[in-house]
């Protein structure tokens, strides 16, 4: 089987500058989220590779035409809650209703907002066949799973995703740190786990594609809006041509649980 690459973009309302006490308007986070998923869609197209957008209710409800659009160049929906800064007992089965209803197709992946913990059970009795709410790594104030399982396994029934990490080291691949790290040493890490596991899998967010920087009334720390806009975009892009350059295979999230299962692509 050929080594597979997941791309994932966690396609939520800007909302992030309320973590760090600015003020900001659901319309507002909407525009910058919708600016920034457009220009990744652009990109996608232009590569003619696919990924896997984790929405949330919000977004789906807000931006039908993007979710259109989403859809119509192929690439896969799945669900990322309802009100990405206030999750609730209940959007698991909200997310899934809102997200199909809106995207005209069936939906069979979960991600929880900012990868918090779930309820596997719950999600399998909703008809969830995959999960991607593990990030296997220690990020101080985030996350420390160091102790979990780094690659593709089930628990209750449903397919657990990690983010990919490396091996032993467990070094994330995930959107921060492409968004500073030495693009040799990234492609290397990549490489790394192409190699060892056979696939990797990394997400990244529309906001990451609009120009952060020149927005500091969103007071987002320089760490996270450091490269955000152009440049990102740019590191995305070359990132994808490296990548189809190394003879990689690009499946959505949905694609790679069927060959998991032993179904098809």
């Amino acid at each position: 089987m050929a080594d597979m690459v997941l791309l994932s973009f966690d396609t939520e309302e800007f909302d992030l500058p309320r973590e760090y006490g600015a003020d900001i308007t659901l319309d507002e986070g909407m525009s910058v989220s919708s600016s920034g998923i457009l220009r990744v869609l652009d990109c996608l197209s232009r590569h003619g590779v696919v990924a896997t957008f984790f929405c949330t209710g919000n977004f789906a409800r807000l931006a039908p035409q993007v979710m259109q659009r989403i859809v119509g160049d192929g690439h896969e929906v799945a669900c990322h809650g309802v009100d990405h800064l206030h999750p609730a007992a209940d959007d698991y089965a909200n997310s899934k209703l809102i997200v199909e209803h809106v995207a005209g197709q069936i939906v069979t992946g979960y991600r929880e907002p900012r990868m918090t913990a779930s309820d596997n059970a719950a999600l399998a009795r909703l008809g969830y066949t995959y999960n991607s709410s593990l990030n296997p790594t220690f990020i101080p104030g985030r996350y420390c799973h160091l102790t979990v399982p780094r690659t593709w396994h089930y628990s209750n029934g449903v397919m657990q995703i990690p983010a990919s990490v490396t091996p032993w080291l467990r070094l994330p691949l995930f959107w921060l740190t492409l968004h500073h790290m030495p693009v040799w040493l990234y492609r290397r890490m990549v490489r790394r786990v192409l190699r060892h596991d056979g696939y990797v899998a990394t997400y990244f967010h529309p906001w990451e594609f609009y120009p952060l920087q020149a927005s500091p009334h969103y007071q987002v720390p320089w760490y996270i809006a450091r490269r955000c806009g152009d440049p990102m975009l740019q590191r995305f892009e070359n990132l994808i041509t490296w990548l189809k350059g190394e003879g990689q295979t690009f499946v959505t999230y949905g694609n790679f649980c069927e060959q998991m299962r032993g179904g098809k692509s």
